[in-house]
């Protein structure tokens, strides 16, 4: 192949020339284009449960929705495959457990309390149980995605639901749970994750299907519990998240109007509250009370409050300890069983998250649990704001409806319950652990052939 002449110059001489005199050929000269580069995103792939991960997730939520002592083994052998998660997938857990801090010093306090309670053999079983409650939390926030959290926890509920079917007549007085109170709660939780995810259109739509049929079959049982707190709330949250659906995620297109709509909800709501609070004669708790079938006394919930009070005086800073008031021997736990129609003996609670704790943990217990409530409602409210979604607005729904019943329940000061993990899932969503992240910025050769 004959080469033509460059610039007057036999250019297969030239070359023949200088590979003999041994030059090396430096020249910048190309017979062809440059390949072109392009820059690109390189982006890490999302990490997702596969089946049997969330089918495990979802025999546990179902084994928390019903606490009975039939499912100790399903729990117990979650709580193993949990572990395991969490140390296969250390490089993803270990940094969230780091960030997660606040979630810490609370069950650590409960396990240095075995020092000063009375009763540290039935304390032992609560504090392995409160500190493996973080690392539970920690291992489902890494390995579900928001929607996929809640389809499990909606799955779970289905099954509870179902379970609860033969005991349709005795809903009123607990069903297959020994309180109704408790049954009314976990099914007013199962019906506002089910809307959710019938409102979610990036869910499939098998799962959209099944969440519109378990939704109404859930909220009549927690209908029939007889729970007018719990039907409240029911009610409230099934109304905002429609409104969400229809109107807040639409507004969201339009710049800047979901901050001024929020702005003017605020004002409006520090409005009302100043001419409330103006009035001379303030009935609107009676009036309030009167209306969901409640007494001035909450239930009898203020004589055990009264009765809270007097344990936290005589011990202020550290309280009893962990297990330290419910027992047959301590004279103030049986008048309240008694006064309550209980057994004695019988494990109560003070229908308050915060005199609970601090009832056995004192004020610095009370303390760190705030601060775990405060770092989880700022995580999550600021998971909101950066993206408004269905399914984001029901993670901030559900933590103001627990955060809300924390003064009229202890179940959210507990451990290893649906209650707990709604509660804080929203905040350790917020990380985007397992999440499709961008790595940097890479570039792409164009190949000329």
């Amino acid at each position: 192949m004959n080469l033509p002449p460059l610039w007057g110059m036999d250019f297969a001489g030239w070359l023949d020339s200088n590979m003999e005199a041994g030059n090396l050929l430096t020249s910048n000269l190309s017979l062809f284009p440059a390949p072109r580069v392009i820059p690109v995103n390189v982006y890490q792939d999302e990490s997702r449960a596969p089946a049997w991960e969330q089918a495990m997730f979802v025999a546990w939520f179902f084994a928390l929705y019903l606490p009975l002592l039939a499912f100790t083994p399903i729990r117990y052998g979650c709580i193993c495959v949990m572990l395991g998660l969490f140390f296969v997938y250390r490089h993803e857990t270990i940094p969230l457990l780091q960030k997660s801090w606040p979630l810490l010093p609370y069950p650590i306090l409960s396990l240095f309390s075995i020092f000063w309670t009375d009763y540290p053999v039935d304390g032992l079983r609560s504090v392995m149980l409160g500190i493996l409650t973080p690392i539970s939390l920690i291992t489902v926030a890494a390995r579900l995605r928001p929607s996929e959290f809640l389809r499990v926890m909606m799955l779970a509920g289905a099954l509870a639901s179902l379970y609860c079917i033969p005991y349709f007549g005795t809903l009123s007085e607990g069903g297959p749970l020994p309180q109704k109170n408790l049954l009314a709660y976990q099914f007013m939780i199962v019906t506002l994750i089910a809307l959710a995810t019938a409102l979610n259109h990036q869910e499939q739509t098998i799962f959209r299907l099944i969440a519109l049929a378990v939704a109404p079959l859930a909220f009549y049982i927690q209908l029939s519990a007889d729970s007018a707190t719990s039907l409240v709330f029911a009610v409230l949250g099934s109304v905002i998240l429609i409104g969400i659906k229809v109107f807040w995620v639409a507004v969201g297109n339009v710049a800047h109007l979901r901050s001024a709509l929020l702005a003017l909800i605020i004002s409006g709501l520090l409005a009302i509250a100043f001419v409330l609070l103006s009035m001379p004669e303030i009935t609107f708790v009676r009036d309030f009370l009167e209306l969901v079938g409640k007494d001035p006394t909450l239930t009898g919930r203020t004589g055990i409050w009264n009765a809270a009070e007097m344990v936290s005086a005589q011990h202020p800073w550290f309280g009893v300890g962990v297990e330290g008031f419910w027992q047959p021997n301590t004279g103030l736990a049986q008048t309240l069983n008694e006064l309550n129609h209980t057994a004695p003996g019988s494990k109560i609670s003070f229908h308050s998250a915060f005199w609970e704790v601090r009832v056995h943990f004192g004020f610095v217990g009370l303390g760190f649990f705030i601060l775990s409530m405060v770092w989880a409602g700022w995580r999550t409210l600021g998971l909101w704001l950066r993206d408004g979604s269905v399914i984001n607005s029901a993670l901030l729904i559900f933590y103001c409806i627990i955060a809300t019943s924390c003064f009229t329940e202890s179940y959210p000061a507990g451990s290893f319950s649906t209650i707990v993990a709604v509660f804080y899932f929203g905040a350790l969503a917020a990380f985007d652990v397992g999440a499709r992240k961008l790595i940097g910025q890479g570039r792409l050769v164009e190949n000329p052939a």
